[in-house]
């Protein structure tokens, strides 16, 4: 193949000269086929709706809202719901007779071409390159039907609010029955704890951390009267020796004294208060020591009346020798049973004693048990009384989040909340927005033109003739010394006319072939644009 030999504006015009009908054919051919095209392509008609978000009524620092989140967020949720697969359905049934070009389609193709005709534009303002909160909204919905289009941009704008109140009515039900759910089951669970703590205190009311001076205080006393209780057993157990031992010298029976015996003489008065006192002496002995105030008291009233008692009658009377003696009549000594009764009281306040002991010693253990289990109450107090206190924060919280939900729900229901208010409704467009026919058309001749000097342009280089000097120079690099011109006989004009009319007749069948193809896609139109939906859909829908 020869190089190229385009070296300047020359040579190119040359080369359109030559290779004209590799320009014109392609230019022609592909304008008509393109310009027929666009003819065909249906008119889109845009009907857009501006919404306004506005603002809640009330302040959020006196009433929390409870939807959370940017309103790019809350927003971009509410277009998934709209344009969702089961809306954009629904949408489908209702206008679906005036959808021709849904016609034909499954369901999955009608909802992605109902979704690629619908937009959505959230556009935020911005100052000094900062992003503020996004106040308004578009939607947007193409057509070749204008008020079809109207009807549908309508619709999404409708639903967009539906959705936005829906959202905001079922956010705040969901919270508020959330928080009451929630609100009951602490408030369960507090009313468990506060039982379990009742209960703690009942079962172990005298063991509780506040009970424990009071513990130490009965444990001291108790362990004073167990010791005074050793003492009183220590006395009775010696005071028992004692008596038992006196018993055991006293005779249980005495003789009777005589009628002589029983004279009423101050002597013998004073000996009986004697044998009394001296009884009693020996008592006090059993009970007390020598030292004892009791007993040297009782000796010294002895010794007094044994100084005012004659010697001769503290001595028993003797009878004459050979005088036989009455048989003595014995009766039972008052003294022992004086001893013996006194042994029996004793007995009784021993048992006594013990019973006290046993009952003191039962006590200690109870009270140095309460004692001992006064940390491992404590312990538990604590841990229950802590996990109340935590429920009870719970629950306040609970209660205060419960009421702030309540009252977020009724600013919402009502007309202080944050509301989509349609500032421009959906309108008729009047002219269509796509596509441009006259860009497409110039596009299109632009782009024949350059197939037409590309093929041109390749048709030249295949081709061997040589046609300039600067073409041998440049392919063989070496100089022309002379040209010879073309030496055309009357058999080559001769020729050359035969090919210009074989040319003429085959572009007059090759032009009337191609205006007929054009003519059946004018008659076919719909079916065409049925099959070149695709690429019309990327250039009008997506532009």
């Amino acid at each position: 193949m020869k190089r190229s030999s385009l070296n300047n504006l020359r040579d190119v015009l040359a080369l359109f000269v030559r290779r004209r009908s590799w320009i014109l054919v392609p230019f022609i051919t592909l304008s008509l086929a393109i310009a027929l095209l666009t003819y065909l392509l249906p008119k889109v008609y845009v009907s857009e709706s501006l919404i306004l978000i506005q603002p809640r009524g009330v302040p959020e620092e006196f009433v929390k809202d409870l939807i959370g989140g940017s309103t790019e967020q809350r927003l971009s949720s509410i277009e998934k719901t709209v344009l969702s697969r089961t809306n954009l359905i629904l949408i489908l049934d209702q206008f679906e007779q005036h959808l021709p070009e849904v016609r034909g389609l499954n369901v999955d193709q009608k909802v992605l071409k109902l979704r690629g005709q619908i937009a959505v534009a959230f556009e935020a303002e911005h100052r000094m390159g900062v992003p503020l909160p996004l106040t308004y909204f578009r939607i947007s919905y193409q057509n070749q039907n204008p008020g079809l289009a109207q009807q549908i941009a309508g619709k999404l704008t409708s639903l967009f609010i539906e959705q936005d109140t829906k959202f905001r009515g079922d956010r705040g039900k969901e919270s508020t029955d959330f928080l009451s759910s929630e609100l009951e089951k602490v408030a369960e669970q507090l009313k468990q704890s506060e039982t379990k703590l009742a209960e703690l205190k009942r079962q172990h009311i005298h063991e509780l951390p506040a009970q424990l001076e009071t513990n130490l205080r009965t444990l001291d006393r108790l362990n004073l009267q167990k010791q005074a209780n050793a003492e009183a057993l220590d006395r009775s157990a010696t005071l028992r020796l004692n008596l038992e031992k006196l018993i055991a010298d006293t005779p249980a029976l005495i003789a009777k004294e005589t009628q002589a015996s029983k004279g009423t003489s101050p002597a013998s008065v004073l000996v009986e208060t004697y044998r009394k006192r001296e009884t009693e002496y020996h008592q006090l002995l059993g009970k007390y020591t020598s030292s004892h105030p009791d007993v040297l008291r009782a000796k010294a009233e002895l010794e007094r009346l044994k100084k005012e008692i004659p010697p001769e009658d503290l001595v028993q009377p003797q009878r004459a020798p050979g005088e036989p003696s009455p048989p003595p009549v014995m009766v039972p000594n008052p003294a022992y049973q004086n001893l013996t009764a006194q042994l029996r009281e004793l007995g009784t306040e021993f048992e006594i004693r013990e019973r006290e002991k046993k009952w003191i010693e039962s006590e200690i253990a109870k009270y140095s048990d309460r004692v001992q289990n006064a940390p491992a109450r404590e312990q538990d107090m604590a841990a229950v009384l802590r996990a109340n206190t935590e429920l009870t924060k719970q629950y306040q919280d609970l209660k205060d989040k419960l009421s702030q939900a309540k009252l977020s729900q009724s600013l919402d229901s009502g007309s202080r909340g944050s509301q989509f208010l349609v500032v421009d409704p959906a309108n008729y467009p009047l002219l269509p927005s796509k596509p441009n026919k006259l860009a497409v058309v110039l596009a299109g001749m632009g782009m024949s033109l350059g197939v037409g000097i590309g093929l041109a342009t390749a048709a030249d280089l295949l081709n061997q003739k040589i046609w300039t000097q600067t073409e041998i120079e440049h392919n063989f690099d070496v100089p022309v010394l002379a040209e010879i011109p073309e030496i055309v006989t009357d058999a080559d004009l001769s020729l050359a006319r035969k090919k210009r009319l074989a040319y003429a007749a085959l572009s007059v069948v090759f032009g009337t072939a191609y205006l007929g193809v054009l003519y059946f896609i004018y008659l076919k139109q719909m079916r065409v644009l049925t099959l070149l939906d695709p690429i019309i859909q990327k250039m009008i829908y997506t532009s």
